[in-house]
């Protein structure tokens, strides 16, 4: 298909060479059409009534190729124009030449394909990139665990090797020996010493390395707990303040602060920061409840009169309804029933 196409459209048109192009080549079809009907009509042996129908059918239908030409471009109008366009590119797309539309679609399709061809490939490369990083930086981390590991044995095997030999008495004995074993202990020393400054760059690339990943996955998850709890963690001075006081809570719990300083998890810091909240409210709630039983008591409201002492309190009622009931004449059954409930009776 891509063949095809290339043998058939030049391979670069401007805008007035391609309406000039399309122009011909319908005025061409045209005329063959024109040919191809008269053919037809010479080949029945019409006579002159038989032309004039002819001429007549050929105006009719010149007169319904505009319509004919209209319902199929009009639904093309709508969708012709590439769908990642914007709406104001295809309303322009309206007022192109319908002979120049196909050329430019043929153009801008290359394009679309050229350009994700393109994207695919450097996202190839960029995997592959990434890959062979990733596969260096993991040589080199194992190399530095290595070296943490092996390199004080290997210094403390050098320094137990040469410590045996007596190189005083080595030296006035056989100084020849002596030039030898110094140079082969001068040879060691300096391969120890290179294999140790590359084993500290490898620990130190890991260190950094590693340093970069806890930063990076600390600002993810900060974003995490801004997005959830902006109240703690939205503004940079309420996030530092609510860390140092979280910081402050797990320290005052027990954690050790190398440990406090690892923490970076969303989850476990939400967690960390209910409970300090539910630590700090619980606080609260006790200070309220000590305050209110401590404050005075509101006195309660006093009846005008004599005072009267509390134990003294139902001589007095029984005396006064002793006193009613004597008024009464001793008619009032209630004043009775009162003095016998109050006498204990």
């Amino acid at each position: 298909m891509a063949g095809e196409t290339e043998s058939t459209t030049p391979e670069s048109v401007d805008v007035a060479g391609a309406v000039a192009l399309m122009g011909d080549l319908a005025k061409d079809v045209g005329e063959e059409e024109k040919g191809e009907r008269g053919a037809d009509t010479a080949a029945d042996g019409g006579d002159g009534d038989d032309a004039a129908v002819a001429e007549a059918d050929e105006e009719a239908g010149e007169g319904e190729e505009p319509e004919e030409v209209a319902e199929d471009e009009a639904p093309a109008e709508g969708s012709d124009a590439p769908e990642f366009w914007s709406a104001e590119d295809k309303a322009a797309w309206d007022s192109v030449p319908a002979e120049l539309r196909p050329v430019l679609k043929k153009y801008e399709q290359q394009r679309v394909e050229f350009v994700n061809e393109k994207a695919r490939e450097a996202a190839t490369i960029r995997a592959r990139a990434a890959e062979e990083v990733q596969r260096a930086n993991t040589v080199v981390d194992q190399a530095a665990q290595w070296w943490q590991q092996a390199g004080p044995a290997l210094q403390q095997a050098f320094a137990d090797k040469w410590s045996q030999v007596n190189w005083t008495a080595l030296a006035e004995k056989n100084p020849a020996e002596w030039a030898r074993l110094n140079q082969i202990r001068m040879d060691e020393a300096a391969v120890l010493a290179e294999a140790n400054r590359r084993g500290q760059q490898d620990v130190q690339a890991a260190t950094a390395r590693a340093e970069q990943a806890f930063q990076h996955a600390k600002h993810v998850e900060h974003a995490k707990l801004a997005q959830k709890l902006p109240d703690y963690f939205g503004a940079p001075e309420t996030s530092q303040k609510t860390y140092d006081e979280l910081g402050k809570f797990l320290l005052a719990k027990g954690i050790p602060a190398d440990r406090i300083n690892q923490i970076h998890e969303a989850p476990i810091i939400e967690m960390a920061l209910n409970a300090m909240r539910f630590e700090q409210a619980q606080k609260r709630a006790s200070t309220v409840t000590t305050a209110n039983t401590t404050a005075r008591t509101t006195p309660t409201r006093v009846v005008p009169g004599p005072a009267s002492r509390a134990g003294n309190r139902t001589s007095d009622a029984a005396r006064q309804v002793g006193e009613r009931f004597r008024k009464n004449g001793g008619n009032s059954i209630a004043d009775a029933a009162e003095l016998i409930r109050l006498n204990g009776l």
